[in-house]
């Protein structure tokens, strides 16, 4: 078996219309880095197999793996367990990487354990978004780092495609994904930031992965369960840190960021989403203990929540 430097993971789906231009863009990088491509499909109904199998024709450091239809954390787990590389990178099958990604971050993490880069968001209106600056890059304790990547995080903080990770530190930890596809990215890297130290991050301050956003996402449809599911994943981190008391005060704040996500996603997605519905969830967050984490503007979004929800609903539903 080949060793590479690094092992790239990218779950498929009936991906036809985007997975061409998603493998391109990482065989067009420039790179010293020698890597792999493990594309583990998840079931596909439509051509993507078949795409995936024209592409390996032309390169040979493309692995192709099965699963049935377990979603993306299996694939990727899958991915993480056949990978071969000394680092991981991930990719979705419908984004890019954009022009010098591979290369700048397999530089950056000669002397590190984990690299962040920026990212472009680009919306089906045409907008375009981007990120470049994580919140963790300002702290100055582990302690610090999760309690800011807990409570303040952004998109690039919590996704796996904008990040190069050391395969050992994953296997030595047993880190893999769970949480049936709800915020199993969160979870993914939380668990690799408890597992090393602040001081060894580095980031790429450009945007170098370019996340594609869709209408008709998880993020845009109703979820019956999605109580149940919040409900579980603040569990799931309230138990990776009960061995670390100094990160108690972030919690509350972090428990309040979920259930503000709650809201959000039902004014948007739930057409019986009502006014006493919103002052149940968040009368509880009402109180300096669960507010004095956040930043700013997630303290007024909630009290604004909270103290004007019809006015608040009616803002908020113009995000769709």
């Amino acid at each position: 078996m080949t060793n590479y430097d690094i092992s790239i993971i990218m779950p498929s789906f009936n991906s036809e219309k985007s997975i061409g231009k998603a493998i391109d863009s990482i065989f067009n990088q420039e790179t010293d880095f020698s890597f792999e491509l493990l594309v583990i499909d998840d079931g596909s109904s439509d051509d993507t197999v078949n795409i995936i199998k024209s592409r390996m024709l032309q390169n040979k450091s493309i692995q192709l793996f099965y699963t049935d239809h377990k979603y993306q954390a299996e694939a990727r787990n899958q991915g993480i367990k056949h990978a071969s590389g000394k680092y991981i990178m991930f990719s979705d099958d419908d984004d890019e990487y954009l022009p010098g990604y591979i290369q700048a971050m397999g530089e950056k993490i000669k002397d590190m354990q984990l690299v962040i880069a920026g990212i472009e968001k680009q919306f089906p209106n045409g907008r375009v978004e981007v990120e470049d600056q994580s919140v963790m890059e300002s702290a100055t304790s582990d302690d610090q780092l999760l309690g800011d990547y807990l409570t303040k995080n952004q998109e690039m903080d919590v996704g796996l495609w904008n990040k190069i990770f050391v395969k050992k530190i994953i296997d030595d930890n047993h880190i893999l994904m769970s949480n049936k596809n709800f915020f199993e990215d969160s979870l993914f890297v939380l668990q690799y930031l408890l597992a090393i130290n602040w001081e060894q991050i580095g980031y790429v301050n450009q945007p170098m992965y370019l996340l594609n956003k869709h209408e008709g996402s998880t993020t845009n449809t109703y979820d019956p369960k999605l109580l149940d599911k919040c409900n579980e994943y603040i569990d799931k981190v309230s138990k990776l840190i009960a061995n670390r008391p100094e990160l108690e005060k972030y919690f509350r704040s972090f428990k309040a960021r979920i259930d503000l996500f709650y809201v959000h996603r039902n004014i948007l997605n739930n057409p019986k989403w009502d006014v006493q519905d919103q002052r149940l969830i968040l009368r509880p967050l009402i109180n300096s203990s669960y507010l004095k984490e956040l930043s700013k503007k997630y303290v007024i979004a909630i009290m604004l929540a909270f103290m004007m929800p019809k006015t608040y609903i009616k803002l908020y539903s113009k995000r769709k």
